[in-house]
């Protein structure tokens, strides 16, 4: 490390061993493709397409086309403009959300051939300025990405002209410093990778883990004897969430209510992000209670109608949102998580699709849900043992969950070091 003096420049204050120089001086625009998907395949063919919905998103600061599966055109499709080097840049110019006036550095090159595709401004660079992998931290930090900012345009899709990337101007520190910037930041990049990679492979471990636990196909040790099919109506009983509510009553309150996305993401309901309603005396609502499971009644797919959560601490003055509806277990021989996991699993998916109703949007019927069967273990003990294997499963994927995402605060606290030139790294 060591200390720098700063000079004042378009950017703000900058080392003064740093040059600012405007877009049009340290990059040439190239032109790129306009074929849409349907001119696309993941089959390897011999020209590949930086598609703009990929860019950042999917490939992060550096698209390296040694390590990423990317669309190819298809092989009746003939590129119609340049083609890309190691080192060119490729923005996103058109999105949805945020990502619109990001780019990737790409780079892997020497052994295929690629364009950048529809809605992209692609850059190269001129010669000399900037080491590999530096472009593809800088581009996406703050301190150029703020630049743009002003100058989106549009609502629902937003998009950045390309006199808006002329308009802009980048910050060079010497090319020894840009290869250490880019080292350490590569370094945290491949740990956030690996991670990711990691959590992946448990997550197919447990989906295939719970296929063959929730069917009945692998049994734990010690637990035998034939699964019962249960008819849903004589294990428990529906009741409904909220009622006559208007957008008025929420936000505030002495009560609270479980939202839908806490049943549509988590198998056992997180009670740090109950959010309050008004619930006046004498309103006739139910409350919640410790061992309810919770279904979400509809969705514009009938894969997603019905996902499951289960109620597992002792709660008072909550209540169950108006999209969803309650279930409340009486046969003592029926655990709410092991039902909770056997909705989410293939089993359960395949029945509540069947039980959708509907054509644009899907929902689920109370009388086609109470005649409905589960076929579960025998025992609680049994159903107690899967739920709990499943539930360590789940504990490993979130504490690994849990460090990507330190990693990547780290990550975002040493670019706004680095690329702002507040800690410097030695060349």
């Amino acid at each position: 490390m060591k200390t720098s003096k700063f000079k004042m420049t378009e950017l703000g204050p900058i080392p003064e061993e740093w040059e600012v120089k405007p877009f049009s001086e340290c990059f040439t625009l190239i032109r790129n493709n306009t074929y849409a998907r349907e001119c696309l395949t993941d089959h390897p063919g011999s020209v590949a397409n930086v598609h703009y919905g990929d860019v950042l998103i999917k490939y992060g600061a550096v698209l390296d086309f040694a390590k990423n599966a990317v669309p190819y055109l298809k092989s009746d499709v003939k590129p119609n403009k340049d083609m890309l080097r190691d080192g060119d840049l490729v923005f996103a110019d058109t999105a949805e959300d945020e990502a619109v006036g990001r780019a990737v550095e790409v780079q892997g090159l020497k052994s295929c051939a690629a364009v950048a595709g529809l809605h992209t401004v692609a850059c190269r660079p001129h010669d000399g300025l900037f080491a590999p992998r530096y472009l593809g931290y800088y581009i996406n930090s703050a301190t150029y990405h703020n630049q743009l900012l002003p100058l989106i345009t549009g609502t629902k899709v937003s998009s950045v002209a390309r006199a808006g990337f002329l308009a802009t101007y980048v910050a060079i520190p010497p090319k020894g410093e840009q290869e250490k910037i880019a080292e350490a930041l590569s370094d945290v990049d491949e740990l956030i990778s690996a991670l990711g990679k990691l959590i992946e492979k448990k997550r197919n471990i447990k989906t295939g883990t719970m296929q063959e636990l929730l069917t009945g196909k692998t049994r734990l040790p010690r637990f035998k004897g034939k699964w019962e099919e249960k008819r849903l109506g004589d294990c428990g009983f529906c009741f409904n969430g909220l009622t006559g509510k208007s957008g008025s009553d929420f936000g505030h309150g002495k009560a609270c209510y479980i939202t839908f996305l806490n049943v549509l993401t988590n198998v056992v309901i997180d009670s740090s992000i109950f959010e309050p309603v008004d619930i006046c005396s004498g309103e006739n609502q139910n409350e919640v209670r410790r061992g309810d499971i919770f279904f979400n009644t509809s969705s514009e797919t009938p894969e997603e109608v019905g996902l499951c959560a289960v109620l597992e601490e002792d709660v008072k003055s909550v209540y169950l949102n108006s999209f969803c509806f309650g279930f409340r277990i009486t046969d003592n021989d029926v655990s709410g998580r092991f039902l909770a996991y056997w909705f989410r699993a293939s089993a359960g998916r395949a029945l509540m699709t069947s039980l959708a109703q509907g054509s644009t949007r899907y929902n689920l019927s109370k009388d086609a849900f109470r005649e409905a069967c589960v076929c579960i273990p025998p025992t609680l003990a049994e159903q107690k043992a899967i739920a709990a294997v499943l539930s360590d499963m789940d504990a490993e994927i979130a504490a690994l969950e849990a460090d990507r995402a330190k990693y990547e605060r780290i990550k975002s606290g040493m670019m706004q070091e680095l690329l702002t030139g507040k800690t410097r790294l030695e060349a």
